[in-house]
């Protein structure tokens, strides 16, 4: 079978013309405002009533050929689908540019992320920059549910290989602090090492647990007591002891445009960050 669906993809220009031409009562006028004689309008309107198998003009008179009410019904249509396609188009080119960019971090990286909202309001189109800060699970669980464009993390969530990922850098996490007082434990360090060996020998009487940087390390630095803290984002893999090392990793949603993707990892590259020794 043949397909006798007409050639649309080419005659986008003769319904343009149409379309203006229409605006005014019969041929002769249109031909006087569309920026042409009247046979070339004529031999354009030909091509059309051809291509579509449609009539679009009544031609009682050469001088006075009215415009048919399928030709009024066609000029509609390719009004219609052009007004929508410009919609979709805007659609399109702002979901490209993103005005609202939600990223989610820990709370040891909270300063990069900032300097990076900086740039971002300098140099690109986001005019809303949200900052979530939680602790990894909850983090993991709003990414999957796409709460969150961006995660930083020093994991990827879950078992799955993302295809917006890359390393930014490294954290050095360090014992600070002494062993006279209370030991200072994140929530994710209690979920994780201490809550199912409470009350038994292996693990302290008291612990202090908070979801807040800020809460441990001041708690260290005035009432004594040991936790890890995180370090700044390094540039550099230091030489330090490998289990103290964390990366730290940009992840993306899958449906992330690529164009957004590639514009924050150029603005990204262009924070200062220190260097490891």
């Amino acid at each position: 079978m043949h397909d006798k669906s007409p050639p649309m993809e080419y005659l986008n220009w003769e319904l343009s013309v149409l379309s203006r031409a229409l605006r005014y009562d019969n041929l002769s006028a249109a031909a006087l405002h569309v920026g042409m004689s009247q046979p070339q309008l004529s031999r354009i309107v030909a091509k059309i009533e051809a291509d579509l198998e449609i009539n679009l003009l009544e031609r009682k008179s050469k001088r006075n050929s009215a415009w048919t009410p399928a030709a009024i019904k066609l000029s509609e249509l390719y009004s219609e689908t052009l007004r929508s396609f410009r919609g979709r188009l805007q659609d399109l080119t702002q979901e490209t540019q993103m005005s609202r960019l939600r990223i989610g971090c820990l709370e040891g990286l909270v300063s990069h992320v900032l300097r990076f909202a900086d740039m971002t309001f300098k140099k690109n189109s986001v005019e809303v920059f949200e900052i979530l800060v939680e602790d990894l699970n909850i983090l993991e669980e709003t990414f999957s549910k796409k709460g969150i464009d961006l995660l930083l993390s020093f994991r990827e969530p879950g078992r799955k290989k993302f295809r917006y990922v890359k390393e930014l850098g490294f954290q050095v996490v360090k014992n600070e602090g002494n062993k006279k007082g209370v030991p200072v434990v994140s929530s994710f360090e209690y979920g994780t090492r201490f809550e199912t060996t409470r009350g038994k020998n292996k693990a302290p009487s008291k612990i202090l647990v908070s979801n807040s940087l800020q809460v441990r390390r001041e708690w260290i630095q005035s009432y004594g007591g040991m936790g890890t803290l995180p370090s700044e984002v390094l540039r550099l893999r230091p030489a330090s002891d490998p289990a103290s090392i964390q990366p730290v990793l940009l992840i993306g949603q899958e449906d992330l445009p690529e164009k957004v993707w590639n514009g924050l990892l150029a603005e990204i590259a262009k924070l200062p960050r220190v260097t490891g020794s």
